[in-house]
């Protein structure tokens, strides 16, 4: 297998011959901007480049060589992937990061400042697979969160020193013991070591398993706990269930959360494996408490996956909420009770917002109740941050329930949704928590945005759609691009129906305007909310979009109504491709009438 050198040399040496440029030409077309005298030697180095003899090619010679030849950084990725010398690049080039920016850690600090070349030296470092290929803002988004996990991770391995102490001093006092007789003494002592060194043991694992979650290799994490959390049945046949439970499930679903992939199905299985009748009999709350974030896994699962699969997950999830409040009463344990109906209500919500008709709404109605027997619990006082994330939760299920309720009914549920988020922002300040802020502001437009569409009163309607558009506009100071793609595009989602309504609600060149405004926050979206990646978002991205495009066919200023409807046909069938009539019957509904009224519309432009 040749080195990454010999293989980008003759990459450039055939793209180079298939333009049918000298060496000279094209050391002058990569080089224009230095000067002249310098062409004749980077004409040697390129010979050098051909003839395989550049051990360690250099980002600042060979780039510009690849810019004017067409050679992607796609394609570099690829060359270096398929290396011989793989590894021994990619340390080169890490070293080379190193030396300029001081440390890798400061380098991680610095991304903001860092060349392209370099954010795919460090993505590929952390394991990134195909770094060539994702945009910046991406690989940004990616390194920001594996710099705040080497930082834990090197603080961690710092602190080993310092439990090897505490062993050593056990073993002292033990000596002591023997020394003296004191048989007993020792007994103790020597339990005691073996606790020390099965946590210090454990305590390494979890420092292999972060490492390998560091790298993305989750199943690795998830073998490495495992083994750790059995190890403690030597001291007691319980702890490796705690393990698991309390600490270990935590740690791969965080890393699911953060990076997608098999993370969170890592830490259901984490639990399952201990969540027997033998547990609930010896420790009824510690089975419960599994039985709790087994229902937050599901659900996390389920809100992620559309069709059958995202079915099953959340009724899995909602069946673990079940088992854990036969254990978790109010009584008997008041705050454990408030967490798993809140658990459950987030289930109930997902599910309803993905039902149609009856059963839909008597989800929906499920899920705000069960939220306020949460906040029956968590007072403002008492638990701020909690009852300011169950206004949210609950904001969110009253406006999905007002939504499907017609007349004045449904025009109060939304009015309350608007005042759980109002009330969640008094908690949720942007100078105390930004991203909590701007996350309840975006919420809070969509709420708005409905509230207008309820609105009978012109000037009280443009007044609330002018809010929701604001609160948009708040919320993308936060969410920007580079920081927080998917929340900068659910928020450029929002935006989009704002201005669409607001579009559809003025005549002339303004609501033309706005309605292409619309589309444009929609496309944005798009970029980032994509089928493979966000299945069920990137669905009703498009359902937004025909709704769009159809409001700009319908406009009083609209002369070409054909070109809007059939790209509104377009999105529309987009979106069928994901919604089914099974498993997320409501918006099959909505989108199969819509796509009925477009063909309609459009037929009727055929008929003479």
């Amino acid at each position: 297998m040749p080195s990454f050198g010999e293989l980008l040399g003759s990459e450039i040496c055939e793209a180079r011959e298939a333009l049918g440029w000298t060496q000279l030409v094209l050391a002058e077309k990569a080089f224009e901007e230095e000067n002249p005298d310098t062409w004749d030697q980077y004409v040697r180095r390129i010979g050098d480049y051909e003839n395989g003899r550049v051990k360690r090619p250099q980002v600042k010679v060979y780039q510009p060589l690849c810019d004017v030849l067409g050679i992607t950084r796609r394609r570099i990725g690829e060359l270096k992937a398929k290396a011989a010398d793989a590894k021994s690049v990619s340390d080169y080039d890490i070293a080379a990061l190193r030396a300029e920016k001081g440390s890798l850690e400061q380098a991680l600090s610095d991304l903001r400042t860092l060349s392209r070349s370099q954010l795919e030296t460090l993505a590929g470092r952390f394991e990134y697979a195909r770094a060539y290929d994702a945009t910046d803002g991406a690989l940004i988004e990616f390194l920001t969160e594996k710099a705040r996990d080497y930082r834990a991770l090197k603080a961690e391995v710092n602190a080993i020193e310092d439990g090897l102490k505490r062993l050593s001093n056990l073993k002292s006092a033990a000596r002591a013991a023997i020394d003296a007789g004191d048989l007993d003494e020792v007994e103790e002592i020597l339990s005691r070591v073996q606790e020390v060194e099965l946590d210090e043991a454990a305590k390494t694992a979890e420092l292999r398993a972060n490492n390998a979650l560091l790298r993305g290799r989750t199943e690795q994490a998830f073998r490495i706990l495992s083994a750790a959390a059995d190890s403690f049945a030597a001291i007691d046949p319980i702890e490796p269930a705690r393990k698991r439970i309390l600490s270990y499930f935590a740690i791969l679903r965080g890393h699911g959360l953060r990076y997608g992939g098999t993370g969170i199905q890592f830490s259901i299985d984490m639990l399952t494996e201990c969540l027997t009748a033998e547990l609930r009999q010896a420790n009824a709350w510690l089975w419960a408490a599994g039985q709790n974030w087994l229902a937050v896994g599901k659900s996390n699962q389920g809100s992620r996956a559309d069709g059958p699969t995202g079915t099953r997950l959340l009724a899995q999830a909602k069946v673990a909420s079940g088992k854990a409040l036969e254990v978790f009463t109010r009584d008997t344990f008041p705050l454990d009770w408030a967490i798993a109906q809140t658990n459950l209500a987030t289930t109930l919500e997902i599910q309803g917002s993905r039902t149609n008709g009856p059963e839909g709404a008597s989800l929906l109605a499920q899920a705000v109740a069960t939220f306020r027997n949460a906040l029956e619990v968590y007072s403002p006082d008492a638990y701020p941050m909690d009852w300011a994330l169950i206004q949210n939760n609950l904001a969110i299920a009253l406006h999905d329930q007002g939504r499907r309720t017609v007349g004045s009914a449904g025009a109060d549920l939304i009015a309350q949704s608007v005042a759980a988020h109002r009330a969640a922002l008094k908690v949720r300040t942007r100078d105390a928590f930004p991203v909590l802020w701007a996350e309840t502001q975006n919420n809070l437009a969509t709420a708005l945005q409905d509230q207008g569409v309820r609105t009978d009163d012109l000037a009280g309607a443009a007044d609330l759609l002018a809010q929701a558009a604001a609160a948009c506009r708040d919320a993308l100071l936060v969410f920007t691009p580079d920081a927080f793609p998917v929340d900068w595009a659910i928020t450029q989602n929002n935006l989009g129906s704002a201005l669409k309504i607001q579009g559809r609600r003025t005549n002339g060149p303004a609501g033309a305007h706005l309605l292409a405004q619309a589309v444009d926050a929609y496309s944005k979206a798009l970029d980032v909310l994509t089928r493979d990646s966000h299945a069920v978002q990137w669905a009703k991205t498009q359902n937004n979009l025909t709704l769009a495009q159809a409001a700009r066919a319908g406009h009083d200023s609209c002369t070409e109504p054909r070109v809007h409807l059939e790209a509104a046909l377009t999105h529309v069938t987009a979106a069928l491709e994901v919604f089914d009539p099974e498993h997320t019957s409501y918006e099959f509904g909505q989108c199969t009438e819509l796509k009925t009224r477009i063909e309609a519309k459009l037929a009727a432009l055929d008929t003479p």
